[in-house]
């Protein structure tokens, strides 16, 4: 990727980029972390994390997962996925990026499962990690290994698909999900 790739797709000078984002580093980590952006809202607000209406740890992970399961789907999905290897296969080219929009991306997804666990009695904080991981692996490897031509059938599948694996980690962690 080049700046002059990117003003050429954007139909726009080369200054126009070079105003907003000093270098193409900064370009990749905003358009890595904009692509990661979680919706807003009462319920979501770091601002309000012991509020009325903020999610269960269930409500939570159900969103996590299919936020990332439409990301991974969407256009931006395979760009991402690239840049995420590339910040591990060039971990000095990448740094910035690595620490911008992935390394700050995972520890506020982990801040918000730590919230939503406070609330829930025989459950350690420190699950967190593991239970973050596995519900974003899951939905990782799901979208990997689906070939080409299913990819309609996976987006159509993917609440049920979404409740069944968050519904299984949670009874990994002894959790009862509703209806069990």
């Amino acid at each position: 990727m080049t700046i002059d790739e990117v003003a050429t797709r954007a139909r726009v000078g080369k200054s126009s980029i070079y105003l907003r984002w000093p270098d193409k580093t900064s370009l990749l980590a905003d358009a890595l972390r904009g692509v990661q952006v979680r919706p807003t809202g009462p319920a979501l607000n770091d601002d309000a994390p012991d509020a009325p209406d903020a999610p269960t740890l269930r409500e939570y992970l159900l969103e996590h997962a299919t936020r990332r399961a439409e990301l991974y789907l969407s256009d931006a999905g395979i760009a991402m996925l690239r840049l995420y290897v590339e910040a591990r296969a060039h971990p000095d080219v990448f740094a910035d990026i690595r620490r911008v929009a992935i390394t700050d991306f995972v520890l506020n997804e982990r801040r918000h499962v730590e919230r939503a666990m406070r609330d829930v009695e025989g459950v350690s904080p420190t699950a967190a990690v593991q239970l973050l991981d596995a519900v974003e692996g899951a939905v990782l490897m799901h979208v990997l290994v689906t070939p080409p031509h299913l990819v309609e059938r996976v987006r159509r599948g993917l609440p049920e698909y979404v409740e069944q694996m968050v519904d299984n980690q949670l009874r990994a962690i002894g959790l009862s999900p509703p209806g069990s």
